[in-house]
């Protein structure tokens, strides 16, 4: 009896994924208030005969539409459910995968979409860990800028946690990730920084990436390799004896998604 292929589980979790992306955009357009949420319209009628029998039972509906809910009435749920079953087939007296899907993603050191996350959380009532969740999210981790001085203005941004093992990836928990740089602005020159960031332990590192002269505004540059993952970045300087930009260069240092989920 054999594991399921990487590459199939993924397309997989993925298919699952953008679904729910779906799913989750559908109920995000459903749920803006337009005209006034269910509650608000009884309210303002100041009629007891309106307001007695319909705002509590309203408040419900303005509350509670929610995409897991949706999910947790469609089929949908079964991508998470089935795939355990084949996990749990034994094969010389143990399961084909320790841990479900964590355990398959920890073994082939891979991570599943936020999306599938929230699915996985729909079906079974539990978050999947944040090692094993990338974030879908255009995550700006710090904002650096060339002031007078020359100096570098850092701004801190997002982070994704400790990287503790634990963790569930139940809202601004992730897996580490690898980084770029993003323009806002750059001039005539080029700009050598170093970064001051966590990796995948939550141990302090330094990385080191150029940003080209010139670059037009939304230009990236990737930090590091696909294997240079990670959780924070908490400072930022001029590499020594490199080149220091220009006065009002700025760029935002941001995630790079493991990979674009599709159908």
């Amino acid at each position: 009896m054999a594991l399921i292929a990487q590459s199939v589980l993924i397309g997989i979790a993925d298919r699952a994924a953008m679904q729910y992306k779906y799913l989750e955009d559908a109920f995000t357009s459903l749920n803006e208030t337009g005209g006034g949420l269910y509650f608000d319209r009884v309210t303002v009628t100041d009629d007891p005969d309106v307001e007695i029998p319909l705002e509590a039972i309203y408040e419900i509906v303005d509350e509670n539409m929610l995409v897991a809910q949706a999910v947790k009435q469609t089929v949908l749920g079964n991508v998470v459910t089935a795939m355990n079953k084949h996990f749990n087939i034994e094969s010389g007296g143990v399961p084909l995968q320790v841990g479900g899907w964590d355990g398959y993603c920890q073994a082939k050191d891979i991570r599943m979409s936020d999306y599938f996350n929230k699915l996985h959380h729909a079906a079974q009532f539990d978050w999947m860990r944040a090692i094993d969740v990338f974030s879908e999210g255009e995550d700006v981790f710090a904002t650096l800028e060339v002031v007078a001085g020359p100096t570098l203005s850092f701004a801190d941004g997002v982070n994704y946690g400790n990287g503790d093992a634990t963790n569930p990836a139940s809202g601004s928990y992730f897996a580490a990730t690898q980084l770029k740089v993003v323009v806002v602005t750059m001039g005539a020159t080029d700009l050598d920084l170093r970064l001051s960031v966590k990796d995948v332990s939550d141990n302090p590192t330094t990385i080191d990436v150029t940003v080209p002269a010139g670059s037009a505004p939304g230009t990236e540059v990737n930090i590091g390799l696909i294997t240079d993952r990670f959780l924070d970045v908490f400072n930022a300087a001029f590499v020594p004896l490199g080149n220091t930009g220009t006065v009002g260069d700025e760029v935002t240092i941001q995630n790079i998604k493991e990979r674009v989920i599709a159908l």
